[in-house]
């Protein structure tokens, strides 16, 4: 995700040095952006898990949700997007219960991947900034803070059992919603813009959302509570909307 950060980051970088260059050009505010608006959007997710414990990776999601606008003039607007979003991302963990005196058997020692998905309903709220428009598309920077309801946490994982060269692997599913906090508090930072459609408008977004709070707490990847840590979610999604 570090490179999705230095990305987003350069994008934010450059859109406010055109802005910069471009402000006492005449003519290049948007129209029509006061008052109340909204609009409908989906896009698609990826997500993990911070690094407080090893062997974390990414994950792909979906998100669909509503835009509610409220704007004080040309520029400035503040913006709500509650929406459904996928979070999670994919975890390992080592298990081998010989180290504290078991019986070596084929249950005793096993590796599981799991694909975690948090099925969260996620409200953002943000400050919105337009910027100078470039011919019909007008660009955008939002930045503000997020909460996040978890619904239902569930995992699809592959468990592979080891002992004396013999492997078993098994698959299943199963709703691991009691191992995760309800509520998320994040922050979230994105570029966008619009395209004028007549009476409609296209939306083009990309956002990152940082997880502050702990989405899953005191996880150990080789299940031992001395070697554990908090984990949080980490998102960065595009999406593709009509706005009214």
């Amino acid at each position: 995700m570090n490179l999705k950060r230095f990305t987003i980051l350069s994008i934010l970088c450059l859109l406010l040095k055109l802005q910069v260059q471009a402000q006492d050009e005449a003519g290049d505010t948007a129209s029509g952006t006061t008052g109340l608006r909204y609009g409908f959007k989906v896009g698609l997710v990826v997500s993990e898990f911070s690094n407080a414990q090893p062997h974390t990776s990414e994950k792909l999601g979906f998100t669909a949700g509503a835009v509610v606008e409220y704007g004080f003039n040309d520029r400035l607007s503040v913006q709500a997007e509650p929406s459904y979003l996928q979070q999670g991302g994919s975890l390992i963990k080592f298990v081998d219960d010989t180290r504290f005196g078991d019986t070596e058997s084929l249950g005793s020692s096993s590796t599981t991947n799991y694909a975690i998905t948090i099925h969260s309903v996620d409200v953002p709220v943000l400050a919105k900034y337009r910027l100078p428009a470039f011919g019909d598309f007008v660009p955008n920077i939002v930045l503000g803070p997020t909460v996040s309801y978890a619904v239902m946490v569930d995992t699809y994982f592959e468990r592979t059992y080891h002992h004396n060269q013999t492997f078993i692997t098994v698959n299943g599913y199963d709703n691991i919603s009691n191992e995760y906090e309800s509520i998320q508090i994040g922050a979230t930072a994105g570029v966008g813009g619009e395209v004028s459609l007549g009476a409609k408008r296209l939306m083009l977004d990309l956002r990152y959302r940082y997880g502050i709070t702990t989405a899953k707490p005191s996880f150990s990847y080789i299940d031992l509570k001395a070697v554990q840590g908090d984990l949080t979610s980490h998102n960065i999604y595009f999406t593709l909307g009509i706005g009214f």
